[in-house]
């Protein structure tokens, strides 16, 4: 059978992270082929992207770009305040381990062995791999290592809605020599084409690839006997996020469980906050037994979805970047762009609920144009 090579790391503990690599691996796996991560040795860190080459060319970014200095303190200090429980990331080890398959090469080795048949195609995917703020625009994201015919861009995320200067004559290069193109969301295929002149197709996330019942196969449903509401955040929310979930939570009688940063403020009101140990078959378990997700996470808002939940998704702004281009896309095209609330907005006791129905159609045929894209760039070798 022949290989194809999904380029992405798998030592995030981050839920979207993990599940997008594995559901990227699999989209591969049902076109015929056989599919593994691919990523390079010399990591120095268990549960971050820390190779020598990235922190080196970090540091010099760093001295020829002071003003990066602040911007770079506030994402090394949100980092830090991610408390992330020992038995989590047990869970997520023991999930990459059981669930991916995975080789790790030199530089050298990998440059070797992409010019060889072992691998048809080589594809870069997804999430935000190609994050434009960055210090270190890394060639390993862009398959700079392998021939050009053999890359492939599978819904990578610019997470920005701008380039800056110091990145752009690099991202320029790297993005204009890939053939196969697509992207995650309409902002970053307005930047390319800015950018570059190209035409990048947008894609679905390839954790909207798989369905509901691909997903319960994985799924651990969780302990728990009382009705929820959970909140998944990935930057802390804001005194006036967390007043509206004490309302929503207190007004509907639900308990709270909480994924990724603490609710201080709900617990200093006297709610009860679960935070529980968990990975990313723990995670679809608490998505798919809740009453209600409010989130401020791509993933969270996706697999909300997937599991038909009702759900809010928060405006993500809370570091210096607004990243709620992610949320806007695909809220735009499932049409339920009222499920975005801004900072601090109400969140309503009564709404419509989600037409689930018509999402579901949507999906079927974004999740075949995906399929068509992908099956068809791995085709053209």
């Amino acid at each position: 059978m022949k290989k194809v090579a999904v380029i992405n790391r798998t030592n995030l503990k981050n839920y979207g992270s993990v599940l997008q690599c594995y559901a990227l691996c699999k989209a591969v796996s049902d076109l015929g082929y056989e599919s593994e991560i691919v990523w390079e040795k010399g990591n120095v860190s268990k549960n971050f992207d820390f190779r020598p080459m990235k922190i080196l060319s970090s540091l010099f970014k760093l001295l020829t770009h002071p003003k990066l200095l602040s911007s770079t303190m506030t994402n090394v200090n949100d980092m830090n305040s991610r408390k992330i429980s020992e038995g989590t990331v047990a869970l997520f080890n023991q999930f990459v381990q059981d669930e991916i398959t995975q080789q790790f090469f030199s530089h050298r080795k990998l440059v070797k062995t992409a010019k060889r048949e072992e691998y048809v195609n080589f594809i870069c995917g997804s999430d935000q791999i190609w994050c434009s703020t960055t210090l270190y625009v890394d060639p390993l994201m862009y398959l700079r290592f392998a021939p050009k015919n053999k890359r492939i861009a599978y819904a990578p995320s610019i997470g920005r809605d701008f380039i800056p200067d110091y990145n752009r004559r690099r991202m320029k290069k790297y993005i204009s020599e890939i053939p196969h193109l697509s992207v995650r969301e309409k902002e970053g295929q307005r930047l390319i084409k800015e950018l570059t002149g190209l035409n990048a197709e947008v894609v679905l996330d390839p954790t909207l690839l798989r369905q509901k019942n691909d997903w319960d196969e994985l799924k651990v449903e969780p302990n728990i006997q009382e009705k929820y509401l959970l909140c998944y955040f990935l930057d802390a929310p804001s005194k006036e996020t967390q007043e509206q979930i004490f309302h929503y939570a207190k007004e509907k009688n639900l308990e709270i469980v909480a994924l990724g940063n603490v609710l201080s403020i709900c617990e200093e009101k006297g709610l009860k906050v679960t935070y529980p140990d968990c990975g990313p078959k723990e995670f679809l378990g608490w998505i798919d037994k809740t009453e209600v997700v409010v989130t401020d996470s791509y993933h969270g808002m996706l697999f909300s979805v997937l599991y038909e939940k009702q759900f809010w998704a928060v405006e993500r702004a809370y570091q210096q970047y607004d990243q709620s281009s992610r949320q806007k896309t695909v809220l735009d095209m499932f049409g339920v762009n009222g499920r975005y609330l801004a900072q601090g907005a109400e969140i309503p006791l009564e709404s419509e609920d989600i037409d689930y129905q018509k999402i579901g159609e949507i999906l079927a045929n974004e999740r075949m144009r995906a399929m068509d894209f992908l099956k068809k760039s791995i085709e053209s070798i």
